[in-house]
């Protein structure tokens, strides 16, 4: 099961543009790569605080 998450454009923007950058490429291959690893790092980091 595939769930869908809309984020505003303006970020999305910012996104698509920062894993076009030639290091970011090489790291990142797709945008959705990007954001998924941003949400676990971000939990892994909230998820210490407590």
């Amino acid at each position: 099961m595939t769930d869908v998450v809309k984020i505003d454009e303006e970020l999305l923007k910012k996104v698509k543009r920062f894993v076009k950058t030639r290091y970011m490429k090489i790291k990142y291959s797709n945008v959705k790569q990007f954001i998924n690893i941003a949400v676990l790092e971000k939990l892994e980091r909230e998820g210490k605080r407590k």
